[in-house]
């Protein structure tokens, strides 16, 4: 017998995320949700299956909620834009514990708060497996969207923060509850907190946006060798990385060492980091460290953009393709 009915969880939705938000006319109630605004619309949407992108034997409900709203603001955070409004549809197995559903939503509606965004409709329905689908309607600032296809040849290529926390942070989780018992796994909380609760940049893309000096941007959900495979082709250009730029959260060598992995697989092919990949233009990289610096934000240059197409990495041994050698949907 459910614990849960779709009228009580609708019920309890509407009370757990209820509010008002500027342009929100009629929200959680009615066949649709009206909402009043001017301007171009950014509207994004993904689904997250049960067992393919996230598994609840390690996965707290209440940060899954936080994660699955947090790799849609992402997206809004990858065109410079602010988010405003979700839909929030969820697929649920009759058997599923309705308080670990109440701590889901919990969850969720904690990062709307965090990141002012308002819950403003979705569906239920009942099913064998868990499926959370989220949209996001989001807007540009003035000076437009970020795309992916500006990057030129002789632009800079950046990232926002480290990579490969996640993906270590998701193999150490298997490996533990594989019942392979790991020593030490408290020094690897930063790690493991990556994969379980990330947190989308959007203070970070407002500001490259407003720095008008950003060619090319995406977040980094499939792997940096994938990601930035992704604006070369838009851009119809070819990028040159430098392995010893890319960083790292101190963590990592011992995370890859006791998982018999090298720190290149994962800052390079495993996905979720959810930080920013951009381009800067060229020769204006002093100028852009500047503005970073007012903004009170750090920025890392792992590379350029050059003549041809392909992803290659430059190492000590010499020079590498690695163009989408990351997560494939």
């Amino acid at each position: 017998m459910s614990s849960w009915s779709e009228r009580s969880l609708i019920e309890n939705i509407s009370r757990v995320c209820s509010g008002s938000h500027k342009g929100l006319v009629k929200g959680i109630g009615d066949d649709c949700c009206e909402i009043s605004k001017q301007g171009s619309w950014l509207i994004s949407t993904d689904t997250l299956v049960d067992s393919i992108h996230f598994d609840r034997r390690w996965h707290p409900p209440a940060l899954l909620g936080r994660k699955s709203v947090a790799v849609n603001l992402s997206d809004i955070a990858a065109m410079g834009g602010r988010p405003y409004f979700v839909l929030l549809s969820l697929c649920l197995p009759v058997d599923l514990d309705g308080e670990w559903i109440n701590q889901f939503l919990d969850g969720a509606h904690e990062i709307l708060q965090e990141f002012d965004t308002q819950l403003i409709g979705g569906d239920t329905v009942k099913g064998k497996e868990l499926v959370i689908t989220v949209t996001v309607f989001g807007q540009p600032q003035q000076c437009g969207s970020i795309y992916r296809n500006g990057a030129s040849i002789g632009d800079s290529i950046w990232v926002s923060g480290v990579l490969g926390s996640a993906g270590a942070g998701l193999e150490l989780l298997a490996a533990e509850t594989k019942e392979r018992m790991l020593d030490g796994m408290s020094r690897y909380q930063a790690l493991i907190n990556a994969h379980l609760n990330p947190l989308p940049r959007i203070e970070y893309g407002l500001d490259l946006a407003q720095s008008k000096m950003v060619t090319a941007m995406q977040d980094i959900s499939d792997g940096l060798a994938t990601d930035m495979a992704h604006i070369c082709n838009a851009s119809r250009v070819g990028a040159s990385l430098e392995k010893n730029q890319i960083p790292f959260h101190s963590a990592l060598p011992a995370a890859a060492m006791l998982l018999n992995r090298s720190i290149e697989d994962f800052i390079l092919r495993s996905g979720e980091d959810y930080e920013l990949l951009f381009t800067v233009k060229k020769e204006c990289e002093k100028e852009f460290l500047r503005f970073m610096e007012e903004k009170g934000q750090t920025a890392h240059q792992i590379g350029m953009i050059r003549a041809g197409e392909g992803v290659f990495l430059q190492t000590e041994s010499g020079e590498e393709e690695i163009s989408f050698q990351g997560y494939e949907h």
